[in-house]
């Protein structure tokens, strides 16, 4: 049905900065028919070419240290999107998750999936009277516990939370 997925990169443009940690959490119902979280999958991974700086490290947490010895994600794109399968891709701020999940698919020579549906967007539609559409501002206006923001699976994990919430309203 869905898969949400969310990257940590070592910059904001997917044309000089790598994936260094990813994580996808599938949305799907459950045997009551209400939609409710799945199987995940997550890894850390090493950058080829770019180091992590310490604004990166700041933000995420992540550091040069950590990715050590994890495969770049180009190696990992293929089983990512396998896991992704036939879903609906989804994100919050989804350009930019898509951004990174395009290039590398052209990269690797292959069409990256295109069914997306943007958390932040649907937020902004259903959810007006905020003051910002940021993931914990979203997270905390519908009720859902989000923690360790900035790391890949704990964003996709609330992202998808959110997501089960926003499809209700």
């Amino acid at each position: 049905m869905y898969t949400v997925i969310d990257f940590e990169t070592t910059g904001l443009s997917p044309s000089d900065s790598e994936v260094i940690e990813f994580a996808a959490v599938r949305v799907a119902p459950d045997t009551s028919g209400a939609l409710a979280l799945g199987e995940s999958f997550t890894s850390l991974c090493s950058p080829r070419m770019t180091l992590i700086t310490p604004t990166i490290t700041r933000i995420t947490g992540i550091t040069d240290a950590m990715t050590a010895g994890f495969p770049p994600f180009e190696e990992r794109l293929r089983e990512f999107c396998a896991f992704i399968g036939n879903d609906t891709i989804a994100a919050h701020n989804i350009p930019f998750d898509m951004g990174f999940l395009r290039r590398y698919c052209r990269g690797a020579g292959f069409a990256p999936p295109e069914k997306t549906l943007c958390t932040l967007v649907k937020s902004r539609q259903l959810c007006r009277s905020l003051y910002n559409h940021k993931l914990e501002t979203v997270a905390a206006h519908l009720g859902v516990n989000g923690e360790g923001y900035h790391r890949a699976l704990a964003d996709a994990v609330t992202t998808a939370k959110v997501l089960i919430k926003l499809l209700s309203l």
